[in-house]
């Protein structure tokens, strides 16, 4: 038996029928037509930057790192040594305020208001040391000026006596207290005695001095 391969007839826009191919000749046309198609689209969009369907279906099916953040500890001054233990126990005499000499390095130091303080060599270890001492210029009759202004004179005496290599080495770490007649009450006894301590804030034990050029 002959198989009936009849083409059918295309209707044209103007109402005629030209031959044409059969309904699956059209069908795979359609097909290979829209294939071509899709990887040319496939094309352009990964020409601009845009994933195509599968790519990005493969890329959401593998699964992500996960982030982890870590903190990581700072960076300390430079050149610190080991922190000391926390309790600091003088092992030599303590020495009355207004025999130390500007200089003298203090095994211990609790407060700048101490009438006395052990003094070691400053190649020992230490906690702080008297960078300065000295008698301010007002006379006894001078009113008292305020701590501000104070502070500021007495800053000023000190810091010109700092050996600016050690500061370095010590940084933000550094920390300069200052003593004075700091109320009316003292002012008005005529005393004028200033000292000047250096010492670090985080209380490392140090070695050396920093008077310059001491």
């Amino acid at each position: 038996m002959r198989l009936d391969r009849r083409r059918e007839r295309i209707p044209h826009a103007g109402g005629r029928t030209v031959e044409g191919m059969s309904r699956r000749g059209w069908m795979l046309l359609v097909a290979a037509t829209v294939a071509v198609g899709g990887v040319l689209v496939s094309v352009g969009l990964a020409a601009v930057g845009f994933p195509s369907a599968g790519t990005s279906s493969a890329a959401s099916s593998e699964p992500q790192p996960v982030s982890r953040h870590t903190l990581e500890p700072l960076p300390g001054p430079r050149g610190l040594p080991p922190r000391p233990t926390s309790t600091h126990v003088a092992t030599v005499p303590a020495q009355a305020l207004d025999t130390l000499t500007a200089g003298d390095c203090l095994q211990t130091y609790d407060s700048k208001e101490a009438p006395a303080y052990p003094v070691v060599d400053c190649s020992a270890p230490h906690l702080a040391q008297l960078l300065w001492k000295g008698t301010l210029s007002q006379p006894a009759v001078a009113p008292f000026p305020g701590t501000d202004a104070l502070d500021a004179q007495v800053s000023d005496l000190c810091e010109q006596h700092l050996d600016w290599h050690w500061v370095a080495v010590w940084n933000e770490d550094v920390q300069v207290d200052l003593r004075y007649p700091g109320t009316a009450a003292q002012w008005s006894t005529g005393a004028r005695s200033y000292y000047c301590f250096v010492y670090t804030f985080s209380r490392h034990e140090l070695t050396g001095s920093a008077l310059a050029g001491g």
